[in-house]
């Protein structure tokens, strides 16, 4: 039987990203903590390209499996959660950066079916709206 694979991160990269940032710092000196933080960066780089490489030429049945509902919540989630308010360039806030990849990518897959995509969003709470898309010849037809 084949040993569980653990992704790209050592067993002692994993145990120090495990302990919260005080108990690294009490934990492990300086030096060792900039070893890890680096190679973590490092690592995620490729990795994160080998995603991109799977995502662009993998079926699309295996592609589900991966990037399953639950997992794509789970990343963005997170991402969210950790860096989402922060800016990430200028005074654009890092979910702007988001919101706008994700409708940039859903306006090009609708326009190529001839439909209309708008993403919209609001400081009040949720409240029940129209759909955020139409198709072109029935809002046409308005």
């Amino acid at each position: 039987m084949a040993a569980k694979k653990t992704g790209f991160l050592t067993q002692q990269q994993r145990e120090y990203l495990g302990r919260s940032r005080n108990e690294r710092d009490e934990h492990y000196p300086e030096s060792q903590r900039i070893q890890f933080d680096d190679a973590i960066r490092e690592q995620a780089a490729p990795a994160i390209d080998d995603l991109i490489l799977i995502a662009q030429v993998y079926d699309k049945k295996g592609l589900q499996t991966i990037f399953s509902k639950e997992v794509m919540e789970n990343l963005l989630g997170t991402l969210m959660d950790r860096i989402g308010l922060d800016e990430a360039g200028g005074d654009e806030l890092y979910y702007h950066v988001l919101l706008k990849s994700i409708e940039q990518r859903i306006h090009e897959k609708y326009m190529e079916r001839n439909r209309f995509f708008k993403l919209e969003s609001t400081h009040y709470p949720v409240m029940p709206s129209k759909p955020a898309y139409r198709d072109v010849k029935a809002y046409m037809r308005k």
